[in-house]
């Protein structure tokens, strides 16, 4: 019985009746090869005979080769394969060199030589190179049926005994041979890929390595450079990919990893050296995905203790512990660890204390972690030894996270919190005495602020033992004997490190300030004689503009004097040289100052009493000459306020640019010159009417550096509505200085928190510790809720219970979070609390406190550390 001819479906008529030439050449250019396929088939079967169709079977030999090298790059050869010879069956087509390599990939060496014949391939010296390339790498491959199949004399196999010789010789690291390999192997060999990747891959040998195993950038550049010029069709593009994973940092490599093949994963652990251990921990790693929990992390750790070190997993594991070490611990016995030591838990409080942003805590976790590895030690400890160095690494925690030293001046309290680490960083160079940074960083503590030069004294003296020739250490001595006045010795010091370093233009200036310091304390003695012989040894060592000015200042100083009339003249002309403006009007009265001299008086002997005509590029020149100043830590004196406010007030109407008038704000926020500040914020205002920042400079200079505790209203909703600008304009550091002003009465500009809601609550006569004690005892729950408590009972006993209740209703940010205290405690507690406060006041018989003279009080982080309460594991 004949078999039933299956008709096409109506869709499918409709759809080869839609398709034309140009259709299928769009999908063909846009890369939609599977419709192009079925278009141009379409468009052959439907054509007449009569028309052309040798362009039609063009295109479906186009898209032949496009979907097989789709298919081709998904590893799915076979069904490329099926592509090519669909394409080669239309016939009368030159071979395509990627037939050619997928024939080669599955191992159809015998289909592949007859290809080698094709006169297309001759004609084309491009496709024929790629060709053999690809033969080529499966030859050294070890696929079979290539050399039988080849010539005796074909390069492929003349040149492939030295391209195994090349890569033997880098397998087993022999540098020489395999130099003399590469030099055998001509330029147009069908190895020159070869050639490029083993010559990249020798610029990576262990000593281009840097601190972290990672290659270093010179070596990785290198490297890359030459990878570059194989191209992506090249029989070795796999290879040289892999040497391409083989460069990136260990950070970078683990995302490309994943994506390579198993093959591609063990080339690239031998180029990078990786021993079969590391490997097997790798992949088992990644099973565990791309964010493992600390737990299983922890189970693979202890499955592989041996081969990465029992004492590396136990340090590393414990910080796996971290936030919750209690329950860490259970399952740490759970994956096969040992039970906890007692230092174990003393090493996670201290690490656990790092979280708290109160340096005491962290002080007090760590010195008893360090105390408790001395006594451990059962015996004298060495310094230098790995105990030793593990004390002094946590003797320095402290420093080392919060730079208390760095910016604090000494203090004459031993039991303070800069005293506290300063002794630790002593203490830590008995167990590690080479460590230099730690003696330079102790002798900048104690000269800042003059108060403590024996103090360092003693440390210069212990690292000059060490190192009695070192750079930093003698200009550590420099510093240290110009801060006791010893200017001789310290110009000697500086010939000996400008004699090693003659380009230290830090010393210079260091040492010009020196003798400029001696000068004026001369000038302020009344002893221009004196002082002019500090100027002259100041000179010697002057290289700069700067410091030729200020020379010239002080020495026209001291020459007025010594009723000399060149000071006069030398003055006028350093004042000439500034534009005779606000900023030569700031340098004078700032020497004047300094020297001792009243600045008024000089002013008006130098005919610059009269206010300056107001100018942008002076004005620019005043502000960057202020900046300078403040940024030595010095403040401006109030003669300099006092003389210059009412040009400077002027100057505020001069049209500079929001950025100009921000800075000169932010400047004027550093000084007492409030009315100055205020001048340029409301002038900023009325150009950037509502800009918040300027909104906040005007609110801070009208009440010069206090905020009041009863802030008006209509100030208050100005404030509320720059901070709604502010967090409009994604400006956090704004917003949280406007937050800190809505929700800090009478709390300093600038000034840390000082307890208490806001931090400026009374807490002398009122600070009865044992009734907080008491109150505390009676609502705390562990939570929230008791802190909420502390902060109202200040608050009720500052603002009495009707204030307290007033401020309650108030809108904005002190309402609200005054409102949110509430819900958490419940209003029946707070009743209790504000009723408890009132009558203890009315029988002690005390006032509420007068709201416009509140007194901050002392900083709580004066108290005894002995008062910190620990909670031992």
């Amino acid at each position: 019985m004949a078999k039933k001819q299956k008709r096409p479906s109506v869709k499918a008529l409709q759809q080869a009746c839609s398709v034309t030439p140009e259709s299928a050449r769009a999908d063909l250019d846009a890369g939609r090869f599977r419709e192009a396929t079925a278009g141009f088939k379409a468009l052959l079967k439907s054509a007449p005979a009569g028309e052309d169709r040798e362009s039609l079977r063009d295109g479906l030999a186009h898209a032949y080769a496009g979907r097989a090298r789709q298919l081709g790059a998904k590893g799915m050869h076979k069904e490329a394969l099926v592509m090519w010879e669909n394409r080669a069956a239309l016939g009368a087509l030159p071979a395509h060199p990627d037939h050619a390599v997928c024939l080669l990939r599955l191992g159809r060496v015998a289909q592949v030589m007859p290809m080698l014949e094709d006169r297309s391939l001759k004609a084309d010296p491009g496709s024929g190179a790629l060709l053999l390339g690809h033969l080529a790498a499966q030859m050294l491959a070890g696929t079979a049926g290539i050399a039988e199949a080849l010539p005796a004399e074909d390069p492929i196999r003349v040149q492939a005994t030295v391209a195994e010789e090349a890569l033997d010789a880098y397998c087993v690291g022999n540098d020489q041979a395999l130099a003399q390999a590469l030099k055998a192997i001509p330029f147009r060999s069908p190895y020159r890929d070869l050639v490029q990747i083993l010559k990249a891959l020798s610029r990576l040998d262990p000593a281009a390595r840097d601190h972290r195993g990672d290659w270093t950038e010179e070596a990785r550049s290198e490297a890359a450079k030459l990878l570059d010029r194989i191209d992506d069709d090249s029989g070795f593009a796999r290879l040289r990919d892999a040497a391409r994973l083989a460069l990136l940092s260990e950070i970078e490599l683990a995302p490309k990893l994943r994506e390579a093949g198993p093959a591609t994963r063990d080339l690239v652990f031998s180029l990078r050296g990786w021993p079969a251990e590391r490997a097997v921990l790798w992949n088992e790693l990644q099973t565990l995905g791309d964010s493992p929990q600390p737990k299983e992390l922890l189970r693979l750790m202890f499955r592989h203790r041996r081969v990465l070190g029992e004492t590396w997993v136990h340090e590393r594991g414990l910080r796996l512990l971290l936030p919750k070490p209690q329950t860490g611990a259970k399952w740490w016995i759970e994956v096969g660890g040992k039970p906890l030591r007692k230092i174990d838990g003393y090493l996670l409080d201290a690490w656990e204390s790092e979280a708290d942003p109160d340096p005491w805590k962290v002080v007090t976790y760590w010195q008893d972690y360090a105390d408790l590895l001395l006594a451990a030690a059962e015996h004298r400890v060495e310094p230098g030894s790995e105990t030793a160095l593990r004390i002094a690494l946590v003797r320095r925690r402290a420093e080392t996270l919060f730079q208390v030293l760095q910016r604090m001046e000494p203090d004459s309290d031993p039991e303070s919190l800069p005293g506290t680490i300063a002794a630790e960083l002593e203490s830590s160079l008995e167990y590690d005495p080479d460590d230099r940074a730690t003696y330079l960083g102790l002798i900048a503590y104690y000269l800042r602020g003059g108060k403590a030069l024996k103090d360092a004294r003693r440390i210069l003296k212990r690292a000059q033992e060490r190192w009695p020739t070192d750079k930093a250490v003698l200009t550590a001595a420099m510093d240290t004997a110009i801060a006791g006045g010893a200017f001789k010795k310290a110009a000697t010091i500086a010939a000996d490190i400008l004699a090693v370093d003659p380009i230290n233009s830090g010393v210079r200036e260091r040492l010009v300030e020196a003798h400029l310091a001696h000068a004026r304390k001369n000038l302020k003695d009344q002893r221009p004689d004196l002082a002019m012989r500090a100027l002259a040894l100041a000179e010697d060592w002057s290289r700069t503009e700067r410091t030729r000015e200020r020379l010239d200042l002080v020495r026209g100083l001291a020459e007025l004097l010594a009723f000399d009339p060149q000071g006069e003249a030398r003055l006028q002309a350093v004042a000439e040289s500034l534009g005779k403006g606000l900023a030569a009007r700031l340098i004078l009265l700032l020497e004047a100052d300094a020297c001792g001299i009243p600045g008024a008086r000089l002013l008006k002997q130098l005919g610059l009493t009269k206010a300056p005509t107001p100018d942008v590029v002076d004005l620019r020149a005043f502000f960057s000459r202020v900046r300078a100043h403040l940024d030595t830590g010095a403040k401006l004196p109030s003669e300099v306020g006092g003389t210059l406010k009412a040009p400077l007030k002027q100057t505020a109407r001069l049209k500079l640019d929001q950025g100009e008038m921000e800075s000169i704000c932010e400047t004027l926020r550093r000084t007492d010159l409030h009315d100055v500040r205020l001048a340029f914020a409301e002038a900023a205002l009325k150009r950037w009417r509502g800009e918040p920042v300027f909104e906040l400079h005007a609110f801070e200079a009208r009440h010069h550096g206090v905020v009041p505790w009863n802030i008006p209203m209509r100030e208050m909703l100005r404030l509320e509505q720059a901070l709604e600008r502010a967090r409009d304009n994604g400006d956090s550091r704004l917003v949280h200085r406007i937050i800190e002003i809505l929700s800090g009465p009478s709390l300093p500009f600038g000034g840390p928190p000082r307890g208490g809601f806001g931090g400026g609550f009374i807490e002398d006569e009122w600070d009865d510790e044992d009734e907080d004690e008491d109150i505390d005892d009676a609502f705390d729950d562990g939570g929230m809720a008791g802190r909420s408590i502390a902060l109202l009972a200040d608050m009720i006993r500052t603002l009495g219970p009707s204030g307290f209740r007033s401020m309650m209703q108030m809108p904005g940010p002190i309402g609200e979070s005054m409102r949110a205290m509430e819900r958490e405690i419940g209003k029946e507690a707070l009743d209790v609390l504000i009723n408890a406060l009132a009558a203890d006041l009315d029988a002690r018989d005390l006032p509420f406190a007068d709201p416009g003279d509140f007194n901050p009080g002392p900083s709580p982080s004066t108290r005894k550390r002995a008062r910190a309460k620990r909670k031992r594991r």
